[in-house]
């Protein structure tokens, strides 16, 4: 049986990417009740089968932890249960700590500490801010974990105490009969959340959550360089964890608003420039126009039109700081629509010149 850390949860349950919730339900059942312990006991993995099933329904059933799966497979599911897939060797490893006590849900013998989720939030900046660096403010509301109770959920110096339902072990167990025979089932005690005990004195500031809703402004610095889509992370500014867990991050994306006067290309910023056909040919001196401050460049004589002027050291630092890139101007020649007598007299006799070349 396969049981590398790759495994496709959709392949288990037998249903393609793109199945909805109650395919997901019905396949599941179905497959239960094939490889369900208590029918296949002459099967020496049907044990492990059934859980691995299990484990597959509970991602896939769950909208949230679906999307992170679907994003980033297996190791995109950390982010909202706190575990490190990386230290396991197989499949099925992973598999016995989601129902041995680890995972993304309950836990036998004890409450779990969970890690809040993450969360993100964009920020919008201007070039010269991308120049510079810039100081931005994020409103963000979240599950914050409770001040009174440090996201316990209970009284300060108070305790859990034993379920009463379940005896402390966090399943109830039912027995019924079908026609596949007796089924002996095990499942989370509904009091305790499979916990195994229960809050006696709950907070009075969160009601036992130990999250609550807060909308809080939060500070942060962007540094020079950045570029439209970066993440900038924030630890400690998503949602509360559960149960006393670690709080998760929170992920801020940057958004480059888009600049009339420049075009951006990594570090080096492009404009345009027009001059007519005279300056063009004879050359001359322009006053252009840079994020910090305007600065002079040479028209040189016979400047063709889409040439191109380069102006070192006035475009955007890289990432992390460093030598700024370049200003490239294009020039765009003007050639006149209307021309007053004189000037037409001037081309003309400019033309004359030119002699057998016209035209060529």
């Amino acid at each position: 049986m396969q049981n590398d850390i790759d495994r496709d949860l959709y392949e288990i349950l037998g249903v393609g990417r793109d199945a909805g919730a109650s395919e997901i339900k019905n396949a599941y059942r179905r497959r239960a009740r094939e490889c369900h312990p208590d029918v296949a006991q002459h099967d020496p993995e049907g044990e492990l089968k059934f859980k691995e099933l299990t484990f597959a329904y509970e991602v896939l059933s769950d909208e949230s932890r679906r999307r992170d799966y679907d994003t980033w497979g297996l190791d995109g599911l950390k982010r909202g249960a706190g575990i490190d897939f990386g230290g396991f060797q197989s499949f099925s490893d992973l598999v016995d700590v989601f129902f041995g006590g680890g995972g993304f849900g309950r836990r036998r013998g004890g409450r779990q500490r969970m890690r809040g989720r993450d969360m993100e939030a964009a920020v919008s900046i201007t070039l010269d801010e991308v120049l510079a660096g810039a100081g931005k403010d994020v409103e963000v509301s979240r599950a914050a974990r409770c001040a009174d109770c440090e996201g316990t959920g209970m009284m300060p110096g108070t305790h859990t105490s034993r379920c009463s339902d379940c005896g402390g072990t966090g399943q109830v167990t039912s027995q019924r009969n079908s026609f596949f025979g007796t089924f002996v089932q095990s499942m989370p005690c509904r009091s305790c959340g499979g916990a195994g005990e229960v809050i006696t004195a709950p907070c009075a500031a969160c009601g036992g959550e130990g999250r609550a809703r807060a909308d809080e402004r939060i500070r942060v610095t962007v540094p020079p360089g950045v570029e439209h889509g970066d993440h900038m992370l924030v630890r400690g500014k998503g949602e509360g964890g559960l149960n006393g867990g670690p709080t998760g991050d929170l992920y801020v994306r940057i958004d480059v608003e888009p600049d009339d006067r420049f075009e951006r290309s990594g570090t080096d910023l492009l404009a345009s420039v027009a001059v007519d056909i005279a300056s063009a040919a004879l050359g001359t001196e322009l006053e252009i126009s840079a994020l910090d401050g305007g600065c002079r460049v040479k028209v040189p004589p016979g400047t063709q039109p889409g040439s191109v002027i380069r102006v070192r050291g006035r475009g955007l630092p890289p990432r992390g700081g460093g030598r700024r890139g370049n200003l490239l101007v294009t020039v765009e020649v003007e050639v006149p629509r209307k021309l007053s007598g004189q000037q037409k007299k001037l081309l003309e006799h400019y033309r004359e010149t030119l002699g057998e070349k016209v035209g060529r």
